[in-house]
């Protein structure tokens, strides 16, 4: 328990007895003295180490965090209200929700894609909407039937560029000679060119049943009466081709770019695709198929295209898939391209 000292003295040293008990008595309380202190700084410490533990667990509570969880993470969701976020409930920036699409909806609207390679629904919905064109044209052109039927949309921009051809100047004598066309009588129109002139000229100037725009209402063939055949926009009639992408239609066959849409020539097809789509097609000259290509640059969550027509700004994005993120209010719109996602539009 420690070690006994013997005293030194100066004289000699004297024998006698001496008693041990009140040394030992010392020494017991010494000891005991000591336990007790040992015991009470262990305690402390425990108590610090404990302690310490639950502040470093429990600091996420502190800070505010919902779960008591660490805040230091910055790939967890941030539901502190944060004021400096952009973000909305889906992850979207602020003033966008989620629009749920469907596979049909991809082959609707004003911006669909429909050729040989990419062919059309024929959606129920479309079709109910037709009109005759004899009941909604203008007097600045004639209908060679009366029961051809087309969009709404696209009449009255038809009925806009052609009036506006003839009050500058134009002829009246254009004629609609196509309009809308169902599944059957595209397949009449190709077996009937295959037994003339051959299974390969078919396939060069009359689209399959099914990949024809005519099935679509959006697009017309033009007919100059004056001449007694089908439209060839040269002449005084160029006005219309100059002209055209302004009222949302681009014409969609050009020999130049027969290798893109594999179709022939033909200067009497118009598509309407709406503005601001028919200028960014002129302007950078592009057929339709560069043109769905060409948007894929935009996409939604990257650097969006902005375009601005008479003083009217228009932003243009495009989102592959279903999950369409669209502004919560505004002027907008939504089309399928009729391949892998849809199209946006919003009028700024």
């Amino acid at each position: 328990m420690g070690t006994r000292v013997q005293p030194k003295h100066n004289g000699r040293r004297r024998r006698r007895r001496r008693n041990p008990l009140p040394l030992l008595i010392l020494l017991v309380l010494v000891v005991a003295a000591g336990l007790l202190l040992y015991s009470c700084a262990g305690q402390d410490d425990g108590a610090a180490q404990n302690n310490a533990g639950q502040t470093n667990t429990g600091g996420g509570e502190d800070e505010g965090s919902p779960d008591g969880g660490n805040t230091g993470d910055a790939g967890g969701e941030t539901e502190t209200g944060d004021t400096g976020s952009t973000d909305g409930e889906d992850g979207l920036p602020a003033g966008y929700i989620v629009q749920t699409m469907t596979e049909a909806d991809m082959g609707v609207g004003e911006q669909i894609l429909v050729s040989n390679e990419h062919m059309y629904d024929f959606p129920e919905a479309a079709e109910s909407q037709l009109v005759r064109l004899v009941d909604n044209k203008s007097s600045s052109y004639t209908s060679n039937v009366n029961d051809t039927l087309i969009l709404p949309v696209t009449v009255e921009h038809l009925n806009e560029l052609l009036d506006d051809y003839v009050a500058q100047g134009g002829a009246t004598d254009i004629m609609v000679v196509s309009g809308y066309r169902t599944y059957d009588f595209q397949q009449g129109l190709f077996d009937r060119n295959a037994a003339r002139n051959g299974i390969e000229n078919a396939r060069r100037f009359v689209a399959q049943a099914g990949g024809s725009e005519h099935h679509t209402g959006y697009a017309v063939d033009l007919y100059s009466m004056n001449n007694g055949d089908y439209f060839e926009g040269v002449g005084e009639y160029a006005w219309v081709n100059e002209h055209c992408h302004e009222y949302g239609f681009i014409l969609r066959y050009t020999e130049e770019k027969e290798e893109f849409t594999k179709i022939g020539p033909e200067s009497w097809h118009f598509r309407y695709v709406g503005v601001p789509h028919s200028y960014i097609i002129v302007e950078n000259d592009f057929c339709y198929e560069e043109y769905i290509d060409y948007l894929r640059q935009f996409p939604f969550d990257g650097e969006h295209l902005t375009y601005t027509v008479d003083g009217t700004e228009y932003e243009i994005y495009f989102v592959e898939g279903l999950e369409v993120p669209v502004p919560e209010s505004g002027d907008y719109t939504v089309s399928g391209n009729n391949v892998d996602g849809f199209i946006v539009t919003i009028t700024k």
